[in-house]
């Protein structure tokens, strides 16, 4: 807010897009999954190879397959809450 000789004036920094008002659009199951993909292998591919160089071969595999199963369970935990 700015304060001019008395007035004080607010300006939005963000517009509305006509796109999303009101229309209640939502992301295709496609751009769900390949959203999902991109985020789980990117993490992967920038993470893991340090994470085994710092861990060691062992320690590495049982944390990815504790990750693994942590997040197969949350997945099913989402898809119960949806459902």
């Amino acid at each position: 807010m700015e304060d001019y000789g008395g007035k004080t004036t607010s300006i939005s920094l963000l517009e509305e897009s006509p796109v999303s008002v009101g229309t209640g659009s939502r992301a295709s199951t496609v751009q769900t999954l390949a959203n999902i993909v991109v985020s789980i292998v990117g993490t992967g591919v920038l993470g893991l190879p340090f994470a085994f160089r710092i861990a060691g071969w062992l320690a590495g595999s049982i944390g990815v397959m504790v990750a693994g199963l942590a997040s197969y369970y949350c997945m099913l935990l989402l898809v119960h809450v949806e459902g």
